[in-house]
């Protein structure tokens, strides 16, 4: 069993409140966000997601830049490129979003507000994940990786792999995020979403703080890592099918935050309510969440863990994985509007 770490397992809850809160209030979701921008043209979640993607990157730089997280240590910035197996499990995961009704935090979410096809679609997407990590499906998976995989002679970071300045490619990226946020804000009063998906950002930052820096130990020294869904759920699932409690840790902790919070969250401001399946929707729940977990765990993640904080180490590996996701969320959203 893992050492007691206080700073671990009591910054991930408080993380994991805060975004929990977060994301109840503002609906923070890839697929809202992709929706309504193709749909009606809405870009107030699209505006949200790129304010945290550009708090979280710029945020992520400086303490890697400056020197203070060894942001080099995580494990998105392995000398590997599996690209294949996080494009396939990128657009697996947001197709299957799409058919779940949301992203796995917004799942989550919704599960604590009552709705019950998201239930259903996060226990498909626990079970799954869960036999793509530890069961049946764990040799192909590792099959795949082992034929495809490239290994790389530097870290999976754009700079190391095009030979450019940390500084500039950071700048350019968090630049062009600037300015598209810039021309989204002209379209729609958007700052109540701005502010939630920045703030989002800013929570990407602490916690590769609390497990970079405030969470080490000395005598235990473990690489930094930040926000994400698909690998703790994958263990609960893993608890369901076997029994086996998974060990404490950030990542786990910021799982057991989210969900209180947002049931908290949904209570205080009556919007919990039990909403039934709709008649012809449940298989849809349960397909939409075994792509979500297969998918996840062959992408090293979801849309929080290789979208914002895979990204904010500015890893190629969870650029690809980001966009595979928003690709198949894209599918899946014309097929539901045909």
């Amino acid at each position: 069993m893992e050492n007691f770490n206080s700073w671990l397992l009591g910054g991930g809850l408080l993380v994991g409140i805060f975004f929990g809160v977060l994301v109840q209030r503002s609906r923070f979701c890839m697929v809202a966000a992709i929706a309504n921008w193709i749909l009606i043209r809405d870009t107030r979640q699209i505006s949200a997601f790129t304010a945290a993607f550009l708090v979280a990157i710029a945020g992520t730089q400086y303490l890697e830049i400056s020197g203070w997280i060894p942001i080099e240590n995580s494990v998105y910035r392995s000398p590997q490129l599996d690209w294949l197996s996080v494009t396939l499990g990128g657009g697996l995961f947001g197709v299957g979003s799409t058919l779940a009704g949301g992203c796995a935090a917004r799942t989550l979410i919704r599960t604590t507000e009552g709705s019950m096809h998201s239930l259903l679609a996060l226990i498909s997407f626990m079970l799954f994940a869960s036999l793509t990590q530890y069961g049946f499906l764990e040799p192909l998976r590792l099959s795949l990786t082992a034929a495809t995989a490239l290994s790389l002679n530097s870290d999976a970071s754009i700079a190391s792999i095009l030979s450019l300045p940390r500084l500039l490619v950071a700048m350019i990226l968090c630049g062009g995020l600037l300015i598209a946020l810039i021309s989204l804000r002209r379209h729609s009063q958007i700052w109540p979403l701005i502010t939630a998906g920045a703030l989002i950002g800013g929570l990407v930052v602490i916690s590769w703080v609390i497990t970079g820096d405030f969470g080490q130990d000395e005598f235990d020294p473990r690489a930094p890592s930040a926000m994400t869904m698909a690998g703790p759920l994958a263990r609960v699932g893993y608890l369901m099918l076997s029994g086996a409690v998974p060990a404490f840790s950030f990542a786990v902790s910021f799982l057991v935050g989210t969900g209180v919070a947002g049931l908290v969250s949904a209570l205080v401001m009556r919007d919990f309510k039990i909403v039934p399946i709709q008649k012809g929707m449940a298989k849809y729940a349960i397909i939409g969440g075994a792509c979500m977990g297969l998918g996840g765990v062959l992408a090293y993640g979801c849309n929080i863990g290789q979208g914002l904080s895979g990204v904010s180490t500015l890893s190629m590996e969870s650029i690809l994985a980001t966009c595979a996701m928003f690709a198949g969320a894209v599918i899946g959203i014309k097929w539901w509007d045909r």
